[in-house]
């Protein structure tokens, strides 16, 4: 096998034929000259252009011979890449390979390198995002890297890379109470024991959680930086969505967001929907090293803190290793109503409006709050060499307005709270500790299972509800292909805000609502659904990589999981319930 190709051979075959037609013209036409007329001159010159059509024939078998050797080694090499993005020059040419990625010493002369890239590899190693949940969602990795060479799963347009990212699933998921839920738990949805679905289990197969992500990146000065990210799955449902026949379940708006940095300075601009600033991160804090935990279910863990929704976000960081972050966001508002209002008595000739149902590209089909203001979240984070350390503090605005005929009054009200978090490498790459918390009034939100955010005073005034949330996480790595983790949290309502009028109960917990049904199949007398208190769950499960190669990765993924619901006490007695929950997943991840 020859070491190089010279791409401009042909070119020299044509200069050759050149020289040597000229060398056999040159000869007649000088002897035509003195013999013009003469038969001998003409017979002369027939013979003369045989032998140079005869010679011209050799040379172009041997031309077309040199193209067919030419192409058959670029299409050996194109082979070559196809069968290993990761092969360096070394091995297209058939040299012995040296490092990590197959890199060799320079090449011997120019020819060598056929393809014009010195003693870089085809493509480079594919990147995600630093983090656990990154490597198994195959999420573009926060940090660009647009002069390095061309990773795998990356384009390049003009100033403009593209980094593809996302997998394919298939998984099943068992749960010993039917919920009628997809690979998302509604965990608050859990049934009590009066329906007739918590006695019974249920099981699906979905592929519903599949992500396809696109990061598009390049510079619009020389040190201000832009990129605009992507995310989809395939979990929302419309009207004639259905798991019967052909169910059709349409994509939905995971992530979309535009960012401007400048990374001299230290400042990061976002703006679209993103994780909330609230959401724990595994080291600074930039879109996209968010620390969510590995699980397969798509809901996540209770006392996991998140949104994803529309923002404005302002981070800036401050060192040349951005060991520190400070950073703000204004993040969409939606709140979550719950407990019983006086005006639902009809001897009180009143209404509360604090939700209007959806309208024009709204979904009419769920209620959008009234609040005034969006949501306030900073937030301070560290990475100052061992262990990433936050703190966090979230305000949040509530309204609802109390109407009876000719008159109204508003009812505005203030929450929020406070909390913090922190990610420790126990053993560095091998087992890390996680715990994260948030504490205050009206947070409910920003927990998984969704706990309502406020209830009902006295005159229908908003009142927000004083609660927690507490996850806990161990994850490593033992081998170098499995992935274990395990997590423990809840979410609960801390105190009730609840008061009698007249005869009517009213209010979030209630002591005088009646439960006295919730244990009692097809009993109505239960009030625990609306008057729930805590939401707890201890997880566990493993990711495999089950194979690893040059057109992607292969995960195996398993989950099992079991849920506390308790709710307040009342009439009755303190009602609970509960459910087990075994999920697993084929991921196929093509980029990564």
């Amino acid at each position: 096998m020859k070491s190089g190709i010279k791409l401009n051979r042909p070119h020299f075959y044509y200069n050759f034929m050149t020289v040597t037609l000229l060398s056999y013209i040159s000869p007649v036409l000088t002897s035509s000259a003195h013999a013009a007329g003469s038969s001998d001159a003409i017979a002369m010159m027939e013979k003369q252009i045989h032998a140079m059509q005869a010679q011209l024939d050799v040379m172009k078998k041997k031309q077309a011979a040199e193209n067919r050797r030419v192409r058959a080694e670029l299409a050996r090499q194109r082979e070559l890449i196809e069968a290993d993005p990761y092969a360096s020059r070394a091995r297209l040419l058939g040299q012995p390979a040296t490092g990590p990625y197959g890199t060799v010493p320079q090449a011997r002369n120019s020819h060598d390198d056929v393809f014009g890239l010195g003693d870089n590899a085809i493509l480079s190693p594919s990147r995600t995002a630093s983090t656990p949940y990154g490597e198994l969602t195959a999420i573009p990795p926060a940090h660009p890297d647009l002069y390095s060479p061309m990773r795998r799963g990356q384009l390049q347009i003009g100033g403009v890379r593209l980094t593809l990212g996302g997998y394919l699933e298939a998984a099943g998921v068992w749960r010993s109470r039917n919920s009628a839920a997809d690979i998302a738990s509604a965990y608050n949805g859990i049934p009590w024991h009066n329906q007739p679905a918590s006695h019974m289990s249920e099981f699906h197969q979905t592929e519903r959680q599949s992500r396809l992500a696109l990061l598009a990146e390049g510079m619009l000065t020389r040190k201000l930086e832009a990129d605009a990210y992507v995310e989809t799955d395939f979990q929302g449902s419309g009207s004639s969505s259905n798991s019967r026949q052909s169910n059709s379940y349409v994509p939905r708006a995971r992530v979309v967001y535009g960012e401007l940095k400048d990374r001299d300075d230290g400042w990061y601009l976002l703006g679209g929907q993103s994780w909330s600033l609230i959401t724990l991160f595994n080291k600074g804090m930039l879109a996209r090293d968010e620390q969510t935990p590995m699980v397969i279910e798509a809901q996540y863990v209770p006392g996991f803190n998140w949104t994803r929704n529309a923002q404005f976000r302002a981070v800036k960081t401050f060192g040349r290793e951005e060991r520190y972050a400070t950073g703000l966001s204004i993040e969409n508002p939606s709140a979550v109503p719950a407990g019983v209002s006086p005006c639902s008595s009809t001897s009180n000739h009143c209404i509360t409006t604090d939700r209007l149902t959806g309208t024009n590209v709204n979904n009419p089909s769920t209620y959008y709050t009234t609040d005034p203001a969006p949501d306030l979240v900073a937030k301070i984070a560290a990475d100052p060499g061992w262990g990433h350390y936050e703190v966090t503090g979230v305000m949040r605005f509530f309204r609802d307005r109390t109407s009876t005929p000719g008159e109204g009054t508003n009812h505005t009200r203030i929450a929020g709270g406070g909390g913090g978090g922190m990610v420790l490498p126990l053993i560095d790459r091998k087992l890390y500790f996680q715990a994260s918390g948030l504490v205050g009034t009206g947070l409910g939100r920003y927990g998984t299972t969704n706990m309502p955010d406020y209830t009902y005073g006295r005159n229908n005034a908003v009142t927000p509800l004083p609660e927690a949330n507490l996850l806990i996480g161990l994850y490593g790595n033992p081998l170098k292909n499995l992935k274990l983790y395990s997590y423990a949290g809840a979410e609960t309502v801390l105190s009730r805000r609840a008061f009698d009028e007249g005869s009517g109960h009213y209010g979030y917990g209630n002591r005088n609502f009646d439960m006295r049904g919730c244990s009692t199949e097809l009993a109505t007398n239960c009030a625990a659904s609306g008057n729930i208190r805590t939401v707890a769950q201890a997880t566990g499960g493993f990711w495999y990589t089950a194979a690893k190669g040059d057109y992607g990765t292969l995960l195996v993924g398993g989950q099992y999981s079991h849920t506390h619901v308790q709710a307040f006490s009342g009439i009755g007695g303190k009602p609970k319930s509960d459910a087990d929950m075994v999920l697993m997943s084929f991921r196929y991840q093509p980029f990564n």
